[in-house]
């Protein structure tokens, strides 16, 4: 009952919301010298980077593209945990949109549930339908190589950072670097205390060529 009241109170807030994001975003556009985007961000804030989710920002309209990004191109752009809910025709419209108004030196960097992952049980956990939070509104289980795909198919680079291959063997290079903070990752998830690769994303950065 708490769960519905409260999305009926955001509901009632999201023309509020929006106008006070729009003017947040103009102010941004004010004092950086680079567009860096935190797309399906919730509360998630970082200096330096604006923070949008699909009220302000539908990264599958164009028109949202338009209205944002018409004078200043996107330098960077972070998603965590967010593409794994879209469908095939959501994420091909997200993905040419992301490649029409960026800017040429863009800086992707998705973290997505990793569908090599080693571990049956995590596995269990983000699979679509699966336990984990959050895992019944999953769409996909991307792995390195189905990802790379997509963004491959509209132009993109793609540089993997972190992840598990075919042959289940972990791969990590993945820092906290100007390319966007992964709070699920090896480094950063707690779960990972013991120095064993328990709960890990798969991160990956993409470019244009």
């Amino acid at each position: 009952m708490y769960k519905e009241f409260k999305q009926f109170i955001y509901r009632l807030l999201i023309p509020f919301i929006k106008i006070y994001k729009y003017l947040s975003w103009r102010f941004y556009l004010l004092t950086c010298k680079e567009v860096k985007l935190i797309v399906g961000a919730g509360t998630t804030k970082y200096k330096g980077w604006f923070s949008t989710d699909i009220v302000t920002l539908d990264i599958t309209n164009e028109s949202d593209f338009i209205k944002y990004f018409s004078k200043k191109k996107i330098k960077n752009v972070l998603a965590e945990h967010v593409l794994e809910h879209l469908t095939d025709y959501e994420l091909e419209k997200m993905t040419n949109n992301f490649y029409k108004y960026s800017d040429d030196e863009i800086n992707i960097r998705i973290a997505v549930p990793d569908g090599f992952h080693s571990d049956i049980e995590y596995i269990s956990i983000v699979k679509p339908g699966g336990t984990g939070e959050g895992a019944d509104d999953h769409k996909k289980l991307f792995n390195v190589n189905s990802i790379s795909s997509l963004f491959k198919k509209f132009g993109f680079t793609a540089y993997p950072v972190e992840y598990w291959d075919e042959e289940r063997k972990f791969h990590q290079d993945y820092k906290d670097d100007a390319n966007g903070y992964i709070i699920r990752s090896f480094i950063n998830d707690k779960r990972n205390r013991n120095g064993k690769p328990v709960y890990t994303s798969l991160i990956i950065d993409f470019k244009k060529k």
